[in-house]
């Protein structure tokens, strides 16, 4: 504790009180999920599911017509499940469950994200990023929007993105030529963020089919997400080459091109790199320790790794960084954690949608309907990640379609094609929905971060490169299925 005895402070006033016990209910959730899952005990559950249902009314006021919407499907969904599933309870419960996982986990996670907002080591790494030469600035942006996504997340484009306005701005005051390079810088961001999904440690919608799909191979899944990622970066560097070639030799005549690349920060990215392996080191050894999944290792590591990273921000072990370390992780989980309650929920909805949609829709028939079983495994595959893009055209949430698909394709006896290319694919929608759907929360934030409109982002700047990522990922399933 900071201090023994403190000064009375005037009453609470309603809000205030409010958001004490919403961000107590997130907490709620996030501790007893971890507990559910460490047990395996029924009553934690059972708690999670309570805490998690309790959390509706009390942050309502927080909530907006997404929130509203997703919330009213789930109440339509529960009905139709109560009045055409003849084992509903069992039903409604498996929905439950995967949104109080979503919930703990998108919260969790989130932790890490808070110590990285403070640290100087992934700002030097986001300033370096964003001062490259021409010739290579679209990929190191890519590529580091693709790696720093994996401890940033989103948060990935709450820094890059005010970074890149920045700078354009600096090297250039008022040239005619910088909503251009603005536009390129952008873009080579939210690509890099997109493709970072199919391989990314921890990235929901993977992590969500894990636990759908059996028979995945996570290792195997990685590198070739990895590599498709990587592919994909030449793809839109070249895309953007092809497009920008005769705008950008007229630009060199009207500003000061940047020639140089600042100094390699070293120390930052060792440091970074060190973080990441220790993210992973202790998810693989509470996983092993606990023997329960990497998910679950990811999921306690989280709390761990934020607040030993805030330790070492606030000089180590000392007093005086103790007491400040106490005094921030007071702050994150006080009563500012209830501003966390509009995207946990909206992602528990999701979760909850996609396992409740996919009761109601018996899969065998469905197959037997589409003629799956007649598909080649690369049809298969490239329409599986077509659907989720054309249903990210309506403002379905990526997580509500990989975890509906992940459940109607995880009850057939007998996949259509590889379970691990399978949930790579459906991956790979998510992708693909993330530069070309306005919905997507990635390109919400980074409009919002950035003054553009989401159908500019996605539709006009991203446009031409969404369609030949799906001639490419096409070709690339051929080859893993050997057109069979």
């Amino acid at each position: 504790m900071i201090a023994l005895t403190v000064p009375k402070s005037p009453p609470a006033s309603p809000s205030g009180a409010r958001a004490r016990v919403t961000a107590l209910f997130l907490i709620a959730v996030m501790g007893l999920e971890l507990a559910a899952r460490a047990t395996d005990t029924e009553g934690l559950r059972h708690a999670v599911y309570a805490a998690m249902l309790c959390l509706l009314p009390v942050a309502a006021n927080r909530f907006g017509l997404r929130e509203a919407y997703l919330l009213t499907l789930c109440a339509l969904l529960t009905v139709l499940i109560v009045l055409r599933v003849d084992a509903a309870a069992e039903a409604i419960l498996s929905a439950l469950d995967q949104a109080a996982f979503l919930m703990a986990f998108v919260l969790l996670l989130g932790l890490i994200q808070e110590a990285a907002l403070t640290s100087p080591t992934v700002a030097a790494c986001g300033r370096y990023l964003t001062r490259q030469p021409t010739g290579r600035r679209f990929l190191a942006l890519y590529a580091g929007s693709n790696i720093m996504a994996v401890l940033f997340n989103l948060g990935t484009v709450s820094l890059i993105a005010p970074l890149i306005r920045r700078g354009v701005e600096e090297v250039a005051p008022g040239d005619p030529f910088n909503p251009v390079r603005e536009r390129r810088q952008l873009s080579a961001m939210l690509r890099g963020f997109a493709w970072s999904v199919i391989w990314s440690p921890t990235a929901v919608a993977p992590l969500a089919l894990m636990t759908l799909i059996p028979g995945i191979d996570r290792g195997r899944w990685i590198v070739l997400g990895l590599a498709i990622s990587t592919l994909m970066m030449f793809v839109g560097w070249a895309e953007d080459q092809a497009r920008w070639h005769r705008t950008q030799v007229r630009a060199r005549g009207n500003a000061p091109a940047i020639t140089r690349a600042p100094p390699f920060p070293i120390r930052d990215f060792a440091a970074f790199f060190g973080i990441c392996v220790i993210l992973f080191g202790m998810s693989f050894f509470f996983a092993e320790v606990t023997g329960n999944s990497v998910i679950f290792g990811l999921m306690i590591t989280a709390p761990l790794l934020m607040t030993g990273w805030i330790l070492l921000q606030n000089g180590g072990l000392g007093a005086v960084s103790r007491q400040r370390t106490s005094a921030r992780l007071a702050t994150i989980l006080g009563p500012g954690f209830a501003a966390a309650a509009p995207v946990a929920v909206t992602l528990a909805s999701s979760g909850y949608l996609g396992r409740a949609a996919a009761v109601l829709i018996p899969a065998q028939e469905l197959a037997e309907a589409l003629g799956l079983e007649a598909l080649p495994g690369w049809v298969f595959l490239t329409g599986c990640a077509l659907a989720v893009v054309a249903l990210s055209q309506l403002a379905l949430s990526p997580i509500m379609m990989a975890v509906f698909f992940g459940s109607l394709l995880g009850a057939l006896p007998v996949l259509p094609a590889d379970p691990t290319l399978t949930a790579l694919a459906l991956s790979c929608g998510w992708s693909l929905a993330m530069t070309s759907s306005p919905f997507a929360t990635v390109v919400l934030l980074s409009a919002k971060a950035t003054g553009q409109t989401g159908r500019t982002m996605t539709w006009s700047w991203n446009g031409t490169f969404t369609i030949v990522s799906v001639v490419v990922l096409a070709a690339i399933f051929f080859a893993f299925t050997g057109g069979a």
